[in-house]
């Protein structure tokens, strides 16, 4: 499984191309968005991209930083970060 990790609001368009070759490939692939990389989930083609993501989950304090409405994915913590690094064989960093 491959982990993307998403800190940064400006990786939209990496994020959205990598999620894309991952499903044409059929490589497992799951997403944390922390900081601002929350950001990110206001951009309706990565809400898209992420339906083939195996799990999409948000930091709840970055989320609530940034947003008062409720998270697309699900919402999480720290933990559920690092339980996603010890299941992922590859981790990228945007």
């Amino acid at each position: 499984m491959l982990l993307i990790t998403v800190t940064r609001p400006d990786s939209e368009n990496i994020l959205k191309n990598m999620l894309q070759a991952c499903s044409r490939k059929a490589c497992a692939v799951s997403v944390f968005f922390t900081g601002q990389g929350v950001q990110s989930l206001g951009n309706h083609e990565v809400l898209t991209a992420l339906t083939e993501a195996a799990e999409a989950v948000a930091c709840a304090d970055s989320w609530k930083e940034f947003f008062e409405n409720d998270c697309p994915v699900t919402s999480g913590s720290q933990t559920d970060h690092s339980r996603l690094i010890g299941e992922a064989v590859q981790v990228v960093s945007l």
